[in-house]
């Protein structure tokens, strides 16, 4: 172990010398000796005695020897270091340094090479001197030392009396002299906690000079911190050790950082520590600190903070023990004492007192009850608090009778006297009441109460109310029952969502189109719930017409709760602490925070007036002065003032507004003369009223008609030239007083938006559109938690965040954009790298608006996020609805290349969730804008000419010029306006027989301007391929002679077609074989097989570019789709001439007739196998009868068997009708029948076996859900636990390692076919027999995969559920085994001759 002496030096002498305070060598070294917070001193003095400066300590020297120390670094290498502190002491008498024989000036004594000083003792503290027996003594080693090293101190504090060049010229001469005395040496700051920043730069300077040739290191410190102390003299000592590898010097930056997480760490770990250890608050400290002084948590606290710092904390948490212990306490009482309430007190008229004394009398009335002793006790010699202390009231169960002096006991007791004052029968009675209309079935909306009144009749409940009463119980049902009518009719005009987007681009609206809408949804019982109200029901498909044409939030059908104002709330408050806001806006902003706020109003007017009208207020706002606007509740404070020059002085910062009112000629002169002098003449006042809302009120009483209209136009006049808002009580009776409170609070929010600086938007990495849609059930800050939750969160704007994030291995700056599902429109134009769609899993029309989103930004990377209820896996297999839309959504984002995943509502994920999803579309991140800017140049290849400039779509109409407001006032942007006010046209006039023009719905305010014929710039979410192809059908329009009437043909209504999903690689898994080779030429030669029946007229697909179709087969794309449906006019192109057309069909022709051969070979084939099966099932009907007689006692008829043997004839009927009627229809087995028809349709099984399917009028898609339904819920399980244990081997999801099959058989597709095809023989006869007459109806389907888009892997992914049951623990589990069973299932499809039928496998590796 290495030994070095250091020599610590830095200016000293007088207080002219060195300031009024030292450099902070002394407290260096302190830190450095005895870093433990317990033996740091601060203060060290160099002014002494003549004594103290003769003894020992001192010893009549100049420097102190602080001891010896071993340190270690952290490569183990360990030293021992005995400090000298060189100093300059004063005499207390003449404040001059003490003489000590010849002595050098301190600037060459500091630097001395060797120090000598017989049985000098260490130096601890000043309180030291003159009592050194009571601290450890130690002698300096041999009376002298040899100075291996110096630390020279720079002190970068700024202190009184100290100039910096005075300090940097001391420090460069004593450099100067040990750098020629060959000695190493350390420049150290010190006081860095409290720098000054030109102090720093000098340091810097003096140890960047370069005649010190990079021999002097610069160490950044703070003893008070404790930060970098030890770093400065390791380093040194390596120095003199000459060593290579040398410690790395830190910052004092990232060393303060460092050590403030260490700080904190240890706090929260102790607070942890004594929260849990110390639960009796009667504990002392010192049995406490006895207690925590075992663990290692308190101990390393105390080495940092010190005992009073853990004393401290100790005592406050017995504080809050106690206080904790006292409520607990108290609500015990006071629990106790609402019971004692009811039983002593039963009867309030008792008391026979008013409000006012009611407590008083309740007290001294207990107090005298004769049962007082069982319920309360007294103790004069103490309260309850100190009883509850001492432990004395433990075993009581009494209360203490001083605890009804407090305010809580009141509170206890008001509330059970309101309780006890109420009309509790008439309360029963409407409730009842309200229960009544809600059982029953006759009351649906629109019906009067006149109408079902006879059915009331005679109830207790009914007959007991009044008219009046059961006539508002009643309207208030209606409006619940017609509010839920609407919401659902909303929910199924947006579930069609793919019929509405032909009308996105149509101008006028037909009554044909609105005929042909109605055949659409007519049949839905959502529809015809409002079959009463057919003029709402038309209003409300008008009104979602122009949502459509015009996606904006004013035209959101879900209002308030529109997923942008929800947004803007959200962002506001996470962004409240980040952005600086004036404290008062101008003075005049509503007291309060969080939900509540106050209004304070003055309300000035001459005699009467103002009492009137505050007394009108009172009575719209009840005694609390309570008032609900846009979900927010504001309290009305009220003061009244005559309407002269005194009102207008006791306007302070704190009015929210101010509302004059008049009536006559008097009055209105009065109040006229006073608002000119204060408003327009009063200089001094101009501050006080900036922002103000101020409302003009006209109350006309007894005038005639002439001077009533005269006084309201000089009311008129005054508003306007005061830009104040005029209201005339005649005019408006009914809701003067809404009118007046909301133009105060309009005002307020006006003034807090000028207030508002959006942050600048800087350079982004990747821009990410975050999509909601509106009216989805789940809470928006549980989406957007992990996003706003992020440290480096920015607000750039109401809708968009930026974060800094890491990428990679890089940090990226990443911009989140929040929006609606309609609010893409405005984005459609800017770059954006990829989209994130969230969407209910248990709400059709938000996938189904999904799916259109999706479709049109094809072509940029997509993340497709499914958020379910609470409960994870079980909400999957818990509810059909939730497994069949995450199904379906699963698919949607396979179709598009993008990724899927769910989100629980109830779920906390951190901000990693979106990692995968942004580190695609970083790798995308080129494509994408390349792809922008050619889409940039496509639309704009004009470059400014007059022609295309002319033809330039236009945006959506602002929000200020929405049909629904009459002035501008509130154009906040909360979309808080009435959606019932839309529309302008009458009622009656939606059931005339003409047009509808979507113009006649907006205001002329709103009404777009520069529209194009057949594009408009309110097209949300159109894709950057169908606006290419859009704007070359806008240009061969407007240069055709004739305009070209679009005609509207009612397309067949199709499933989306699920694309395949890939399986993730797990462990060591090889894909399954691949498809039959026939199966193979129908899909590479199938074509444009999508169409109807043989004898439907198959139109020619129109020719769509190679860019918008899919790598894969055409069917799953979503491009030509949409081409043919006319939606990229397409149609229009003089391109695809009839020549084009021409070739098409004969190529179709002879793809036709290639089907019909192909088809014929297939039956003769599928016939020779049915032979086959019946020889071979008439062998096993004798040996297996076990699981039909088991089958057929639980579930009766459905089990017979049919002619098939042992098939059960439920399933041989089902698949019979589905193989003659449902071979064609598209998404069979995917899309779900109707659970009305499926529970029919088991009924009439279960009164007649010999039910024909054909004669009971059923929809396949229901025929082929009770199929369904007959294996997961009827059958028992084809599988045991045991066989699908193997089967999960065979799959390859339990890892070679945990496999009972060797290497071999996990690793090779042919082995584990053979092995699959092994465990299948283990079946007992009947199931074999089941499951492959199941299977050989799968391959069926999947023959005709060209017509039902079920392949044999869609066909797995809704099978595999049903035939290989497994009770999933968790959803990871889930997602772990679902890709390995939909191969099995697939690979039972596809490989059916190898597997049941004893032929060769199609393919054999």
């Amino acid at each position: 172990m290495r030994q070095f002496n250091i020599s610590v030096i830095g200016l000293s002498g007088t207080e002219k010398d060195r300031g009024q305070v030292g450099v902070g060598k002394s407290c260096l070294c302190n830190r450095f000796m005895r870093p433990m917070a317990d033996d740091y001193f601060i203060d060290h003095i160099s002014v002494l005695s003549q004594s103290d400066f003769s003894g020992r300590i001192v010893n009549n020297d100049h420097f102190l020897y602080w001891g010896d120390v071993r340190k270690t670094t952290e490569e183990g290498v360990e030293y021992q270091f005995n400090i000298i502190e060189q100093t300059e002491f004063m005499d207390d008498s003449t404040f001059q340094a003490f003489k000590v024989g010849k002595m050098d000036p301190y600037s060459k004594r500091c630097t001395a090479t060797k120090v000598f000083s017989a049985e000098k003792l260490m130096y601890i503290c000043k309180n030291q001197l003159g009592i050194e027996k009571e601290y450890e003594q130690k002698v300096m080693p041999d009376g002298r030392l040899s100075i291996d090293g110096f630390v020279v101190v720079f002190d970068v504090s700024p202190v009184p009396n100290r100039s910096v060049e005075k300090q940097v010229e001391f420090v460069q001469n004593v450099i100067a002299t040990i750098l020629k005395n060959k000695k190493p040496l350390v420049l150290v700051t010190t006081k860095n906690d409290d720098a000054y920043e030109l102090y720093v730069r000098e340091a810097e300077k003096i140890s960047q000079r370069k005649d010190y040739k990079s021999t002097v290191q610069l160490i950044e410190t703070s003893a008070h911190e404790s930060i970098n102390i030890d770093l400065a003299f390791l380093l040194l000592a390596q120095m003199i050790d000459k060593v290579k590898n040398r410690v790395k010097i830190i910052s004092y930056q990232e060393s303060a950082k460092s050590r403030k997480e260490l700080l904190d760490t240890r706090s929260e770990a102790v607070t942890r520590l004594i929260r849990n250890q110390i639960t009796d608050y009667h504990v002392l400290w010192s049995q406490g600190s006895k207690m925590l002084s075992q663990y290692r948590e308190w101990n390393e606290f105390l080495n940092i903070f010190g005992h009073e710092a853990g004393q401290k904390l100790f005592r406050r948490h017995m504080k809050k023990l106690r206080d904790d212990h006292l409520n607990k306490k108290l609500h015990q009482y006071l629990d106790k004492f609402a019971l004692a309430l009811e039983y002593l007190l039963p009867d309030i008229g008792a008391l026979n007192i008013s409000d006012d004394d009611a407590w008083e009398c309740a007290r001294n009335y207990l107090q005298n009850h004769i049962e007082f002793e069982q319920y309360f006790f007294e103790c004069p010699q103490a309260s309850w608090t100190e009883l509850v202390d001492m432990d004395e009231a433990e075993d009581e169960a009494r209360i203490p009778f001083d605890v009804l002096e407090t305010s809580e006991a009141e509170t206890v007791f008001r509330n059970y006297l309101n309780s006890v004052q109420q009309d509790k029968k008439k309360i029963g009675w409407k409730q009842q009441f309200k229960m009544l209309l809600e059982e029953s079935g006759f009351v649906t909306p629109g019906k009067q109460l006149s109408e079902v009144r006879v059915l009331f009749m005679g109830r207790e409940c009914f007959e007991a109310l009044s008219e009046h009463d059961c006539q508002q119980i009643y309207d208030i049902h209606q409006d619940d029952i017609i509010e839920k009518s609407k919401q659902n009719f909303v929910e199924l005009l947006l579930e069609h969502a793919q019929y509405f987007l032909q009308f996105k681009n149509v101008d006028n609206i037909t009554q044909e189109d609105v005929r042909q809408i109605t055949d659409v949804i007519q049949e839905d019982s959502r529809y015809k719930m409002l079959d009463r109200l057919d003029q709402e029901r038309r209003l409300m498909l008008v009104q979602h017409l122009r949502f459509i044409h015009c996606p904006i939030r004013d035209h959101c059908p879900f209002f308030y709760n529109c997923v942008d104002s929800l947004i803007e709330e959200v962002l506001s408050d996470k962004s409240a602490s980040n952005h600086k806001t004036p404290s008062n806006v101008g003075g005049w902003k509503t007291s309060g925070s969080g939900s509540d706020r106050t209004l304070n109003l003055l309300i000035v007017g001459s005699e009467h007036l103002a009492s009137d009208l505050l007394n009108d207020i009172r009575i719209c706002t009840g005694s609390k002065g309570e008032y609900i606007y846009e979900n927010q509740t504001y309290y009305l404070n009220y003061r009244i003032a005559n309407g002269d020059m005194e009102a207008f002085k006791a306007i302070d910062v704190y009015s929210s507004g101010l509302i004059c009112v008049y009536s006559n000629q008097q009055s209105f002169e009065t109040l006229k003369d006073n608002l000119e002098r204060t408003l327009l003449c009063n200089l001094e006042l101009e501050d006080k009223f900036e922002n103000l809302p101020i409302v003009l009120v006209y109350q006309p009483q007894d005038l005639k008609e002439n001077e009533v209209e005269y006084l309201r136009n000089e009311g008129m006049r005054l508003s306007e030239m005061l830009h104040c808002d005029f209201i005339d009580h005649t005019q408006n009776h009914q809701k003067y007083v809404y009118d007046i409170l909301n133009i105060v609070i309009l005002s307020l929010k006006l003034t807090e938006m000028k207030s508002y600086e959006p942050y600048p938007s800087n350079h982004t990495d990747l821009r990410i559109l975050c999509c909601i849609f509106c009216g989805d059930q789940y809470d928006i800050e549980n989406i957007v938690q992990p996003l706003v939750a992020e440290s480096t969160l920015v607000k750039a704007n109401e809708h968009s965040i930026i974060i800094d994030v890491f990428i990679g291995d890089a940090k990226r700056r990443v911009e989140f954009i929040l929006s609606s599902y309609h609010g893409t429109s405005q984005y459609r134009d800017e770059l954006i790298h990829g989209y994130i769609y969230f969407y209910s899993a248990k709400r059709r029309s938000s996938l189904a608006n999904l799916s259109i989103l999706a479709a049109q930004n094809a072509n940029i990377p997509l993340q497709i996020i499914a958020v379910t209820e609470s409960g994870g896996v079980n909400a999957f297999f818990n509810s059909d609805i939730c497994q069949f839309l995450i199904t379906e959504g699963n698919a949607v984002a396979d179709r598009f290349k993008g990724s899927f995943m769910t989100f629980s509502a109830d779920q906390y994920v951190k901000f990693a969730f979106y990692n995968p999803f942004l580190k695609t579309a970083w790798d995308n991140k080129y494509e994408v804008e390349n792809l922008h800017v050619e889409e940039s140049i496509t639309l704009d290849s004009g470059e400014g000419t007059l022609e295309n400039s002319v033809n330039q779509m236009p945006r959506p109409p602002p929000r200020h010029e929405s049909y629904m407001l009459s002035n501008t006032l509130g154009t906040d942007g909360s979309g808080s306006e009435n959606y019932e006010m839309a529309p302008t046209r009458s009622l009656n006039s939606l059931n005339e027989e003409r047009d509808i023009s979507l113009d006649e719905i907006y205001d002329d305010n709103e009404k777009p301007k520069h529209l194009h014929q057949n594009c408009t710039e309110s097209d949300s979410c159109a894709s950057s391929t169908e606006r290419r192809v859009r704007q070359q059908n806008a240009y061969y329009k407007a240069n055709s002679k004739k305009p070209v009437a679009a005609k509207k043909q009612k397309k067949k209504k199709v499933a989306i077609p699920v694309q395949t999903p890939r399986v993730p690689p797990f462990g060591s898994y090889v894909s399954p074989p691949e498809i039959p080779l026939h199966y193979q030429r129908m899909v590479v030669g199938g074509g444009g097989g999508g169409g109807g029946g043989p004898g439907e007229k198959k139109k020619p697909e129109p020719c769509v570019p190679d860019f918008m179709k899919s790598d894969k087969s055409p069917e799953y794309s979503m491009v030509p789709e949409l081409a043919a449906a006319g939606i990229f006019g397409a149609e229009n192109i003089p391109e695809y001439s009839a020549k084009c057309l021409k070739e098409y069909e004969k190529l179709e022709k002879l793809e036709k007739r290639r089907i019909k051969e192909e088809t014929a070979r297939l039956r003769k084939l599928q016939e020779k196998e049915k032979e086959q099966e019946k020889k071979l099932k008439r062998k096993l009907k004798q040996n297996s009868k076990g699981l039909v007689e088991s089958a057929e006692a639980q579930f009766g008829k459905l089990m017979i068997s049919s002619e098939q043997g042992e098939i059960p004839i439920f399933l041989n009927k089902c698949v019979e009708f589905i193989e003659k009627e449902g071979l064609d229809s598209e998404g069979i087995y995917r899309v779900p029948g109707s659970r009305a028809h499926v529970d029919m349709l088991f009924q009439r099984f279960e009164d007649d076996t010999n039910t024909e399917i054909d004669a009971l009028d059923i929809p396949v898609n229901a025929v082929a859900t009770a199929l369904k339904d007959f294996f997961s819920k009827r059958l028992p399980p084809l599988f045991s636990k045991d066989i699908i244990k193997e089967l999960e081997e065979i799959a390859g999801s339990r890892g070679v390692g945990n496999s009972k099959l060797n290497v071999e058989v996990k690793t090779d597709r042919s082995c584990r076919l053979i092995a699959l095809k092994s465990l299948l023989q283990k079946l007992p006869p009947i199931n074999f027999a089941i499951l492959k007459y199941i299977f050989q109806h799968f391959v069926h389907v999947s023959d005709n995969s060209k017509l039902n888009s079920m392949d044999s892997k869609n066909l797995a992914i809704c099978w595999w559920p049903t035939l290989i049951p497994i009770d999933f623990t968790d959803m990871g589990h889930f997602e772990q085994l679902r890709p390995y069973l939909e191969d099995i299932v697939q690979t039972m499809i596809d490989q059916f001759p190898y597997l049941f039928c004893g032929k060769d496998a199609f393919v054999m590796v």
